[in-house]
């Protein structure tokens, strides 16, 4: 008798339990959900990822979305908290092509979205992976960033660059609000490359102008490339670089100081302070700073200064340090040999660190950020050993060394144990021996190994690329 009272209790407690997880998943009947896919088509490519975006809804609440594209292993189940019901839920799920999948190959995405009712329906995206991804190219030609075009020559801007595009392009753009500028070309026939020139007349004021390129390609799913360009227009040069590069190197791969920015200037006097690393240095001046054009001084035949593109170097003839004089408007120049008598930073590879200064030794090492292993910390400095910097055994003003780069903004200061000595590296390369006037100056330069070289005689510092 007690072991049938005991089945009958535990088939009620059975029955009871039942009813009540039978009550918390149950829903009333509703309508099917809906779903409404940002794109029926999208565009993918092996080893890149694609972005699958829906808009789904239900007049109840939803339960999940499955995801499933079976030839890539994909089979995604999300499922939604059903307290509270969630009525509305924006789908963005991405997923990675594998490396293995071929550019010609085409899948169907499959979306099956179900209700608390116990609806579903399902949805389907064509996923293809020929798909282009790469804004159109842009190439400038003229004028490059920071050019200057000189008004008491000239006051025509010529604008040349070259459009490169796998798709082919659909437009260029030229546009500077401040000169009402605002030009559309319509390109016929997508071609993948076109040429655009034209001519601009420039206000005889002085005043620096932004000119945007913009070009969009035909691909399906369009791509735009833009690029903005900074022009001085000028009735007398901001600035001259002094450059030891041959004509046609690409003087925007280096971090700092290659052209070297001018030391002193008095009207249109520019003076330079510059070592020559080997007899018979060959320099030209800039009047820019990115490239050998517009403005490019050398010699022509008769030894004269020229700014001419077919200018010939002028010629250092020894070794040493030089003093060197040229004014732009005049095309006067002089070239002085001199000796140095700044103080001499020695054996500085041989530093030690102590905290009773009596007892320490002259260590210089690299500061900052955007350096790998580097910070704003001077024991950091000094544990790095990578970051440390040598006397130059060729020039005992110059502290030498590497360092690798890592693509953010560069900020460095050269520094001893707590920051003395120190050389802060402001803007235009301009290495001051600190307390200096101004804070550090950031730079941009793409990831990668740099040579080091800090001229304390010269107050320069040349990061170039190895």
């Amino acid at each position: 008798m007690k072991k049938n009272v005991f089945l009958f209790f535990l088939a009620l407690f059975a029955v009871l339990f039942t009813g009540c997880q039978n009550n918390e998943s149950d829903f009333p009947s509703s309508d099917n959900p809906t779903v409404v896919v940002s794109t029926k088509e999208i565009y993918g490519a092996p080893t890149r990822k694609f972005e699958i975006k829906a808009a789904l809804a239900d007049d109840l609440g939803l339960k999940s979305v499955h995801i499933q594209i079976p030839e890539l292993s994909l089979d995604k189940v999300i499922t939604f908290e059903t307290d509270p019901l969630l009525e509305t839920y924006n789908l963005s799920y991405f997923f990675e092509v594998p490396a293995d999948r071929g550019t010609s190959e085409a899948f169907k995405i499959k979306l099956t979205i179900t209700d608390v009712s116990g609806n579903a329906v399902d949805e389907e995206i064509n996923l293809r992976l020929d798909g282009e991804f790469s804004a159109p190219a842009i190439s400038m030609l003229s004028p490059n960033e920071g050019a200057v075009i000189l008004l008491s020559t000239s006051n025509i801007m010529p604008v040349n660059f070259v459009v490169n595009d796998d798709s082919g392009i659909d437009y260029v753009q030229v546009k500077c609000a401040a000169l009402n500028i605002d030009e559309t070309v319509q390109l016929q026939g997508s071609p993948q490359t076109y040429t655009f020139s034209k001519e601009y007349v420039l206000p005889v004021t002085a005043a620096n102008y932004v000119l945007t390129i913009t070009a969009k390609d035909k691909f399906a799913i369009p791509n735009t490339g833009s690029l903005n360009i900074n022009v001085v227009a000028t009735n007398e040069y901001p600035a001259i670089y002094l450059c030891d590069q041959p004509k046609g190197t690409n003087l925007k791969t280096d971090a700092a100081g290659v052209p070297m920015y001018f030391h002193e200037k008095n009207g249109q006097n520019f003076e330079f302070k510059y070592y020559a690393d080997k007899d018979n240095k060959e320099i030209y001046f800039l009047g820019q700073e990115s490239d050998f054009a517009p403005h490019c001084f050398g010699l022509d035949g008769s030894e004269n200064i020229v700014d001419a593109a077919s200018s010939a170097p002028i010629i250092l003839p020894t070794k040493g340090y030089y003093n060197i004089k040229m004014n732009p408007n005049t095309m006067a120049y002089t070239v002085t040999k001199y000796t140095p008598s700044s103080k001499v930073w020695a054996d500085i590879a041989n530093g030690s660190w102590n905290d009773d200064e009596a007892l320490r030794k002259t260590f210089v090492s690299v500061c900052g950020e955007g350096v790998k292993d580097a910070n704003w910390d001077t024991w950091n400095a000094w544990v790095m050993g990578s970051l440390h910097l040598a006397n130059n055994p060729d020039n005992p003003y110059q502290l030498v060394g590497e360092i690798t780069l890592t693509g953010s903004t560069m900020k460095i200061t050269f520094t001893g144990q707590w920051w003395n000595p120190q050389w802060r590296l402001i803007n235009n390369g301009i290495a001051t021996m600190s307390p200096g006037e101004n804070g550090n100056g950031a730079y941009t330069a793409a990831p990668g190994v740099y040579k080091v070289i800090v001229d304390t005689e010269l107050e320069r510092a040349f990061i170039t690329k190895k």
